[in-house]
């Protein structure tokens, strides 16, 4: 027999049959395959009488609707309507280790608050827009994508802010999802940021070099990207500055080390092709390690060279003159 299904603005699921509409005390879940279950908390006389499992599967595809709240929209079976949505209100409490947290309160048939959090297993990445998105592992995937914009926070990390409004109060807060990671710069034309507790995912965003020619005083390397909001809008444009400090290997490769917060440092690490220009200043073009070129360089000039250490700038000029350079020489920052 078929029921409809629905979910109160008190997180009970609501049951209507054809005389009858129910509202059975239970809990929420999800299973291995990312479905939503529910576990009544009713005797067995009473699941007999209305035809009803001790647990039910609800079969169909999670989004998040304007508020933010998880959703899940039936799928068509014996047991359940297409199209039937299934309201959970809460709060996305975390993403890390490629779960996707969400807290919501509920209540019982005596009026005592419960907490429930349900963990969908996910992999985070980005869209062709640079949006960020959730891909919910089950067959076939539902993909949530983020429609706001995301910023970097102080700490060099990615943070998405969005407003919820309570149902029941009307008033409205701000909520903050911080996305643990650290930055790479893999290829031309791609930011790459590393979720630091997943071992799927990853943001690759698509981008361009803000600047070819970097100087390292400035400590900053900067990229010019396109974030999609919803359809009816066009993507904006904005800039990513990314702060740090440039070192030198001892075979002359080049990395750039960033500050995380709390003492979690950083780099990002490049292979190069030195070269001198007429300025007497010493040019690198910047690769990855397949040594591809990453479509902007790093450029030394000879006062900010001899202001750092004297002979190692005198040894860049000796190079020089010998179209050659030593690669033991080292610049300290």
């Amino acid at each position: 027999m078929k029921n409809r299904y629905a979910v109160d603005n008190l997180n009970r699921l609501v049951i209507k049959q054809k005389m009858k509409t129910l509202r059975p005390p239970g809990k929420f879940g999800v299973d291995r395959k990312n479905r939503l279950s529910y576990w009544l908390n009713e005797p067995e006389t009473w699941q007999r009488q209305y035809n009803l499992p001790r647990k039910m599967l609800f079969k169909g595809s999670w989004q998040l609707n304007k508020n933010y709240d998880l959703e899940l929209v039936l799928d068509k079976s014996r047991n359940q309507f297409a199209q039937d949505i299934l309201v959970l209100k809460g709060n996305i409490i975390s993403t890390d280790r490629d779960t996707l947290a969400f807290e919501m309160k509920t209540y019982d048939k005596n009026g005592l608050l419960h907490i429930q959090i349900l963990k969908l297993s996910i992999i985070l990445l980005t869209d062709k827009t640079n949006r960020i998105s959730f891909l919910v592992k089950k067959n076939p995937p539902d993909i949530i994508t983020l429609e706001g914009n995301w910023e970097i926070n102080k700490h060099q990390q990615i943070t998405y802010a969005y407003e919820k409004t309570n149902l029941k109060t009307k008033e409205k807060s701000l909520q903050t999802l911080t996305f643990e990671g650290f930055w790479q710069i893999t290829s031309v034309n791609k930011l790459t940021y590393i979720l630091t507790h997943s071992q799927e995912s990853r943001f690759d965003f698509r981008a361009q070099i803000e600047t070819a020619t970097i100087y390292p005083q400035a400590g900053v390397i900067k990229y010019r990207l396109g974030i999609g909001l919803r359809k009816e809008r066009a993507p904006r444009e904005k800039i990513i500055a990314l702060y740090g400090v440039w070192k030198f290997s001892r075979n002359l490769g080049l990395s750039f080390q960033m500050d995380y917060g709390s003492g979690n440092i950083r780099e990002i690490r490049f292979a190069s092709e030195v070269n001198f220009d007429k300025k007497n200043s010493v040019n690198f073009l910047l690769k990855n390690r397949k040594g591809e070129r990453l479509g902007f360089s790093l450029t030394f000039r000879h006062k900010f060279l001899k202001a750092l250490d004297a002979e190692a700038y005198l040894r860049f000029k000796k190079a020089k003159e010998a179209s050659g350079i030593d690669s033991g020489i080292r610049i300290p920052f």
